[in-house]
């Protein structure tokens, strides 16, 4: 037993991955799943936070942030996105692992437990899009919350396709504010996060925007088939996620073994806006799944 810290690049089919590794050996690492699709890890690097209980790894999938070097992604499926986080697993030597997932992320460390379950000793889906019909109802809910103007901009631009015009950013700007990031000044790893972030991915695989889902993820669900999964579930999610609580408590009555917490004041990314509670919820699951594998 003893901490480690280091960084590193790997190959996978899809691209080359960065990946970035703190902690204590001993106990099973676990490993944290960025969404964007296409965004990169900075923005889950709270997560090194709990290094001190047990190894903490974060990876930019291929052709994001630091993965960038050696050009672009060149695999966009689902099985490009598994098939990445196994061969991060050999590469570093894991027999089992923790996974977190958040948002996009969330869906492939779901779809990684599904197709390596012998790999997998407990899920932490983080604001999670599992269901893209359903996440399209959701939007259309909290943007019917919105200010009338910035609503019927919205709609507008949605019916027309013009993403684009100022008057369209700006209020989907205030939809983002209130429901993805939950603050109007992006901290630092949100920033890092944004400038590196493949736009390629995110637009092949998502679309041009948060409220437009065209690419290849525009019928995508698990819902079906959660009822599968073998471990250990924590759902995550803000109160006012865009990524919804109704959704989750949905995803968690699917689930055999799970478990949801909705943090109070935050959007999509509680591990910044409540840092503290956050990394506590995800210190203490694992090691209650250690503590149970002991027993």
């Amino acid at each position: 037993m003893g901490n480690q810290e280091s960084t590193g690049f790997i190959s996978s089919k899809a691209g080359e991955l960065f990946y970035e590794i703190k902690g204590v050996s001993g106990k099973t690492p676990l490993i944290a799943v960025h969404g964007g699709p296409g965004f990169t890890s900075y923005y889950l690097e709270p997560l090194f936070d709990v290094a001190s209980s047990f190894q903490v790894v974060c990876y930019d999938q291929a052709g994001c942030g630091r993965a960038r070097r050696s050009g672009g992604r060149t695999i966009f499926s689902m099985d490009g996105f598994i098939d990445e986080l196994e061969e991060l697993r050999i590469a570093l030597g894991f027999e089992r692992i923790h996974v977190l997932g958040h948002s996009y992320g969330g869906a492939i460390a779901i779809e990684y437990a599904l197709a390596h379950p012998e790999r997998v000793s407990s899920l932490i889906c983080a604001c999670a899009s599992l269901d893209i019909p359903r996440w399209l109802e959701d939007a259309e809910r909290l943007l019917s919350r919105l200010p009338l103007m910035s609503k019927m901009i919205i709609r507008e631009g949605l019916r027309t396709g013009n993403y684009s015009s100022p008057q369209f950013l700006d209020a989907l700007t205030l939809y983002y504010e209130r429901h993805i990031y939950g603050f109007k000044d992006k901290p630092l790893s949100i920033i890092r996060a944004e400038a590196e972030a493949d736009a390629i991915t995110y637009q092949r695989v998502w679309g041009p925007n948060e409220l437009v889902v065209n690419g290849l993820a525009r019928s995508y669900s698990l819902s079906h088939r959660l009822s599968e999964l073998a471990c250990p579930v924590l759902y995550l999610c803000g109160r006012h996620d865009e990524a919804t609580p109704e959704a989750h408590a949905y995803f968690a009555s699917r689930t055999p073994s799970a478990r949801l917490e909705v943090f109070e004041h935050s959007a999509h990314h509680p591990q910044i806006t409540e840092r503290d509670a956050f990394l506590a919820l995800v210190r203490e699951f694992i090691l209650s799944c250690e503590a149970a594998v002991v027993k």
